[in-house]
């Protein structure tokens, strides 16, 4: 099985590049190794029957913007994630099952998901230790559960965390625009496809609402009635968030109803 991680592109350097250098020594440390190269510069990386393909173009980008390296160690703890099995009993997991989105351009695998518009999935994911590790249906058999009992798991989670998480808004000329403010950032834009979502945004911004995640620890809310306001003002700001960061997932604006999340239009990246 490969699994890759990040985005299309990477490059050992011949002169100093410190991202990739602190990277190649953090794995080492963990016992891991750098295989080879291929033609499209990505780095493969074996560990037991799976081979990871591995691109430092988003951490690159993350590491230029803030200049930490927590960037670096993130990735690396996501690849070492990959190699440790979930614990074995459905108890001992399923307070920490979730969504997280990802671009359709990953290599799922296996990985349990479902694709929601032409540019991003969700994909099932168990949360813990900082990590976010993929579910296969081999850890349904080990739980012995179903999909749709790990779904209903995901939204009961999502449900009990939207609860103790704010909706900041910020005020344009009278109109509001919301913020999801949970502290696990890799969750929030997640956290729109929450059963109790709608409860929750109806009073400040009704239902249907609008929203846009260019990235993964970046939305923006709004309202049906201010769809032509916002959305002719906020392109720029989806797009260069879209562009700087290395967890991107989509420009599209997404229309969420009872029955869909569906795309009604999308913010070209030049």
């Amino acid at each position: 099985m490969t699994m890759l991680f990040g985005l299309l592109g990477c490059k050992a350097k011949a002169k100093k590049d410190f991202v990739f250098d602190e990277f190649k020594s953090q794995i080492e440390k963990y016992g891991m190794r750098i295989d080879s190269f291929d033609e499209t510069e990505l780095i493969y990386i074996s560990q037991g029957e799976t081979t990871l393909k591995v691109s430092l173009d988003n951490v690159r980008k993350n590491y230029e913007r803030d200049k930490d390296t927590s960037h670096i160690s993130d990735l690396v703890q996501t690849l070492i994630s990959n190699s440790l099995e979930l614990p074995s009993k459905w108890t001992d997991v399923q307070n920490d099952i979730y969504i997280s989105l990802f671009p359709n351009y990953y290599e799922f695998a296996d990985s349990l998901h479902s694709k929601v518009t032409d540019e991003f999935s969700k994909v099932y994911i168990h949360s813990g230790q900082g990590k976010l590790t993929w579910i296969t249906p081999d850890d349904l058999k080990k739980w012995n559960i179903t999909e749709a009992d790990l779904d209903k798991q995901a939204n009961q989670n999502a449900d009990k965390l939207l609860a103790v998480t704010p909706i900041s808004f910020d005020t344009i000329e009278n109109r509001k625009v919301g913020l999801i403010e949970v502290e696990h950032t890799s969750l929030k834009p997640a956290l729109l496809f929450a059963p109790s979502m709608k409860e929750k945004v109806k009073k400040d911004f009704g239902f249907p609402f609008y929203a846009v995640i260019p990235v993964r620890d970046f939305c923006y809310i709004f309202s049906e009635k201010d769809f032509n306001f916002f959305s002719a003002r906020i392109g720029q700001i989806v797009i260069d968030e879209y562009k700087k960061s290395g967890y991107p997932i989509t420009t599209e604006i997404l229309k969420f109803t009872d029955k869909e999340v569906k795309a009604v239009g999308k913010y070209p990246v030049k």
